[in-house]
């Protein structure tokens, strides 16, 4: 066996793992690993519109920054530094300068689901926790509302989504132009910013699942439901096959949103890094009438305290945050939280929905013993087959069979060709361990479409970013590398590249086994268990809140996103375990919120105070009800009528004037505007007799409506009496 460097490890819950990435950058501590991370190499900038064409010019000339796009909305460049120049070195420059509004890195956004931990729940328990059910009663949605999904893609081919994907009116697909003169060749059903095309097909199961939470196609006698039967899901691409993206991206989707009649942006990503350039662009969209629906986030964090969650926690009214539930409706561990910076709460945890269908297009575990198929090269080329370590028994691919590499390697193993030529959501999956002690020995990955020009790719290795790796992994640990950029390509390499410094301080080097491409499939052959998956996070709680926004639109389309936000907020059902946390205290209710009126008080009791007076207290389930509505009747057979009325937020109401020794029944409801919620369950109480030491009582009775201004327990509850 080789001789093991000891390095220093994390441990986490399965494996230990210590890695470096060379190309992303931390720059602050927080709840989250992914605090501040951005890309290398790039800025974005917003000039001072008095002087923006000739600053720009300036900075091109001066410093050799080029411009990879302009964001015309906000007024925002997104730079390409020049390769001598940091992003540290470029902001100072950028922020001393009087002519420069904004300069910051390009961050990197994420997204927020956790990994799903069980596999078997049968049912869809949230749409049931939200009383979807009841709202379909009333309406299952309307086609002409479109939600955009700014995630990973979709799987647009799925049997549950493809009746739903928003189809681009002014583009003719496949006929290679641009029709609608918007810049971007055949979008006829969203775009990829990722890799700039005009196919969004998901490449890592995130974005599906949101887009089947939110519109998955009902009453279809397969799969599942989404929250809103009938409604366009557009598919903006902007995260990764591991689930991360840029500003840059994020702000192009938006527009695009805008552009295209968007009336819902579902965002189920987040970092903590505050942006004004993305809130600008979020601005620009609640300006062109959009709700906004933000995931707040998977690190139990409170959002109100210094360092928040983005795009969440933005200060605009078009933002919804979310944060998730479970089947008790109690908040999620995992889930963010704030009583100023969370508005709602909505199921998140175990969350079925869709899953995309995927096929091998070339793999390679080594178990046979023959890489007669690859070709490998270098200085102190080793590479080889060993049963040392392994991932699938017997074999793994590793640098230096049996033996530690050596100083001054530079070698690579590269596979035969790959053709993709007919591939869309191209990723590659590989499994690998070992050891590198320093940062001058390093293990990447490259691609090339002819084997000569090599790219090194970004790969995910636990919850890191990057392309030029060392370190410790003391087991096999599962690498993902998004192969977008190289769909439709019928000539395609991959190689794994070592290189090592001269000195003798060395390690193992890696060992790699279950070399996996694989790209989307339209089959749809397997069990329709196979397309179907649980995810959990409050990823999983935001598309909830689109779907019941869409819901909602779907009833009058001249709504304004700001009536629509309030529907949700007024019909959410408060939860003991949410008061507190979040802002309404509530969990969602889809009935009460597509009928527009408050959830039902609870716990309605009444006790017997005197021979004319009865007490009654109930629990107030609502958020912004206009007030409660009480009801009497005389005895099991009497008929019901109002009594009294009182102020939003009162849970006890003293019912005076009453005759001795008789029964009566009340029942509670609240009201908002001209909407009220059910009943409160019916409840009784009976006065006693009349005594000499008892005293009268006046008001309340059966007359007229008493409207109570004074606080329960204030001093001038006596006088409400």
């Amino acid at each position: 066996m080789k001789r093991l460097a000891i390095i220093a490890v994390i441990v986490s819950s399965f494996l230990s793992v210590s890695i470096r990435a060379s190309e992303v950058v931390r720059v602050s501590d927080g709840p989250s690993a992914k605090i501040g991370d951005y890309v290398p190499g790039e800025l974005l900038v917003k000039y001072k519109p008095s002087v923006r064409a000739v600053a720009s010019e300036y900075f091109q000339s001066r410093w050799g920054v080029a411009t990879v796009r302009t964001f015309r909305r906000i007024g925002v460049q997104r730079l390409r530094l020049p390769k001598d120049m940091t992003v540290e070195e470029a902001l100072e420059i950028y922020r001393n300068d009087p002519d420069v509004e904004y300069a910051e890195p390009n961050y990197l956004r994420y997204a927020a689901a956790t990994t799903p931990n069980d596999t078997f729940f049968s049912n869809l328990w949230g749409l049931n926790n939200i009383n979807a059910p009841e709202a379909w009663d009333i309406t299952t949605g309307n086609s002409n509302v479109v939600v955009a999904v700014l995630d990973s893609g979709v799987d647009y081919n799925h049997p549950d989504l493809a009746a739903n994907i928003w189809t681009n009116p002014g583009e003719i697909a496949g006929n290679g132009f641009d029709d609608d003169g918007n810049g971007k060749i055949d979008d006829a059903r969203g775009w990829d910013f990722v890799d700039d095309d005009n196919d969004p097909m998901d490449s890592d199961d995130h974005g599906t699942h949101v887009a089947g939470t939110i519109a998955a196609e009902g009453n279809n006698s397969a799969g599942i439901t989404g929250v809103v039967w009938t409604a366009q899901i557009m598919p903006l691409r902007f995260l990764d096959a591991f689930g991360s993206g840029t500003v840059a991206d994020a702000i192009e989707a938006i527009d695009y949103a805008i552009d295209n009649g968007a009336k819902i942006i579902n965002a189920s990503y987040g970092s903590y890094t505050f942006s004004p350039l993305e809130r600008d662009a979020i601005a620009t969209a609640r300006d062109a009438g959009i709700l906004f629906v933000a995931a707040a986030g998977n690190d139990n964090w409170n959002n109100d305290s210094a360092t928040k969650h983005y795009p969440s926690s933005y200060d605009l009214a078009n933002i919804i945050a979310v944060a998730a539930t479970d089947q008790s409706d109690a908040r999620a561990s995992f889930s963010n939280y704030g009583v100023t910076s969370v508005d709602v709460a909505a199921p998140g945890t175990f969350i079925l929905s869709a899953r995309p269908d995927r096929r091998t297009v070339w793999s390679n575990d080594f178990d046979d013993g023959d890489i007669s198929n690859w070709s490998t090269g270098g200085s102190n080329n080793s590479w080889g087959v060993t049963n040392e370590y392994n991932r699938s028994s017997p074999n793994s691919l590793t640098d230096f069979p049996y033996s530690n590499y050596v100083g001054g390697t530079d070698s690579y193993a590269q596979t035969e060709n790959i053709d993709l030529s007919s591939s869309a959501g191209s990723k590659l999956t590989f499994w690998w361990r070992g050891n590198i002690p320093e940062s001058g020995d390093y293990f990447s990955v490259q691609a090339s479409t002819d084997g000569m020009s090599w790219t090194t790719l970004y790969l995910k290795i636990g919850n890191q970013i990057g392309q030029l790796w060392y370190g410790t992994v003391s087991s096999f640990i599962e690498t993902t590398a998004d192969l977008g950029a190289y769909d439709g390509s019928n000539t395609f390499y991959l190689r794994f590249r070592f290189q090592s410094d001269p000195d003798l301080d060395v390690g193992e080097g890696w060992f790699i086994d279950d070399v996996e491409v694989t790209a989307a499939d339209t089959s749809y052959v397997n069990p329709q268990g196979q397309y179907y998956q649980y995810f959990q996070g409050t990823s999983m709680a935001t598309p909830h809140v689109a779907g019941l926004a869409a819901l909602i639109w779907g009833l009058d389309l001249g709504q304004t996103y700001a009536q629509v936000k309030q529907r949700i907020l007024n019909g959410v059902e408060v939860k003991s375990g949410l008061k507190g946390t979040i802002m309404t205290g509530g969990r969602i209710n889809a009935y009460n919120s597509v009928r527009n009126a408050p959830n039902s008080p609870s716990n309605l009791s009444a006790t017997a105070a005197s021979s004319s007076k009865i007490n009654l207290n109930w629990s107030d389930n609502s958020y912004g009800e206009d007030g409660f509505k009480i009801e009497r009747k005389t005895g099991a057979s009497g008929i019901y009528s109002l009594i009294a009325v009182t102020a939003a937020n009162a849970t006890s109401y003293s019912d005076t004037g009453l005759d001795e020794l008789t029964t009566y029944h009340y029942r509670v409801s609240a009201y908002l505007g001209i909407n009220s919620s059910d009943f409160s369950a019916d409840t009784s109480a009976t006065t006693t007799a009349t005594t000499s030491s008892s005293g009268g009582g006046g008001g309340g009775g059966g007359g007229p409506c008493f409207v109570a201004t004074a606080a329960f327990d204030s001093p001038l509850d006596g006088l409400a009496n």
